[in-house]
């Protein structure tokens, strides 16, 4: 059984002008479900920034990006999201040079993040994960609201995990922290739905086609753990092209009335 949807299927989801005349930008998106992100909006006609810690990797996403959307408008600025400092100079980018953030999207990972029992943690990945996983989106949130504001409206995204819903032995840490980040989803869209700013989480599971599959797959405790996940895939484990597409539409029009939602897209492994 398969239920990875072909690309070419993907690309036509959207019409090009629905995110016409829209800034977007996307966190951590040299790679992974962040590069995809950023190609599906692109797709839909906005105006994209990247963002990424790495500039040779960040350049290299942005040029294959302009050869998969022919016309796509697509601006790079290299950066970590978990440093306070390079935040402000990132969003201060988007409202000089593109006149401030429509859609903020935010794929997150913390840097040298892992999974495993609690007590095989330290306090020092304790805070790494915490800071990559949460702190980072507020630093962020709060750097685009008011830039939103100044627009009278817009539309956040964070990509979290199903890890903030279903209890996994294993991610104690990042389960934590996620949570975390689902709830300030939720409540920060009841502060700013009276200034018409929509604010979503997309949880996804193991997703393939991302440098965390890769690393969570590459044996021991995490591996084990994630098989599991992945028999119980009923409509096949999802890839980073299966997951892009929801943030999109949650951050676009056709969502408008949609907010302090945390939707899973999982492939069927669980019903959280």
């Amino acid at each position: 059984m398969s239920g990875t949807t072909p690309a070419s299927a993907v690309q036509a989801g959207f019409a090009p002008t629905l995110l016409a005349g829209k800034v977007a930008l996307v966190t951590g998106s040299t790679s992974g479900i962040g590069a995809r992100t950023a190609e599906q909006l692109a797709r839909a006609g906005a105006t994209v920034i990247m963002n990424g810690r790495s500039e040779a990797l960040g350049r290299k996403t942005k040029a294959e990006l302009e050869g998969l959307v022919p016309g796509g408008r697509f601006d790079f600025v290299s950066g970590d999201y978990n440093r306070p400092e390079d935040v402000e100079r990132l969003f201060a980018h988007v409202r000089q040079a593109h006149g401030g953030v429509d859609i903020f999207i935010h794929t997150c990972m913390p840097e040298g993040g892992k999974v495993g029992p609690f007590m095989e943690t330290t306090r020092a990945h304790w805070h790494a994960m915490v800071q990559g996983l949460f702190l980072s989106l507020l630093e962020c949130c709060h750097q685009a609201v008011p830039q939103m504001l100044a627009k009278s409206g817009g539309a956040i995204v964070s990509y979290a995990s199903d890890a903030a819903k279903v209890a996994t032995p294993g991610e104690t840490i990042s389960g934590g922290a996620l949570a975390a980040n689902a709830m300030f989803v939720r409540t920060l869209a009841l502060e700013l739905g009276r200034h018409n700013i929509r604010v979503n989480a997309v949880t996804p599971s193991i997703t393939r086609g991302t440098r965390t599959y890769e690393r969570v797959m590459a044996g021991g405790f995490t591996k084990r753990l994630f098989e599991k996940a992945e028999s119980r895939a009923r409509l096949g484990v999802a890839s980073a092209e299966n997951v892009a597409p929801m943030a999109v539409f949650l951050a676009s029009p056709l969502a408008s009335h949609i907010t302090g939602q945390v939707v899973s897209v999982n492939g069927g492994i669980s019903a959280a």
